[in-house]
């Protein structure tokens, strides 16, 4: 069973009433500094957020669009010879 994640936004003032509620869990703070680089309106990055299956699924998409397109090597180009010694 995989653990239940929460993301909380907000100011201290405002993540505190919650307390109660995390008290006794596992909890991690990031601290923006001034809220520099984030803003109120801003959303957290994909792999903050998404799902174990939404995670392989994007996996899956992006090496699937990178099928056929790129030409094979020849033998000749990944022989050790022309690894170790620069001779093709």
């Amino acid at each position: 069973m995989s653990p239940t994640r929460q993301i909380l936004e907000g100011t201290w003032d405002e993540i505190s009433q919650h307390a109660d509620a995390f008290a006794g869990k596992l909890l991690r703070v990031e601290v923006l500094e001034n809220g520099q680089g984030f803003t109120a309106g801003d959303k957290l990055p994909f792999y903050a957020t998404a799902s174990k299956e939404e995670r392989i699924r994007a996996l899956r998409e992006w090496a699937a669009s990178h099928r056929g397109e790129t030409p094979l090597l020849s033998d000749g180009a990944i022989s050790r010879e022309s690894i170790y010694f620069g001779e093709q």
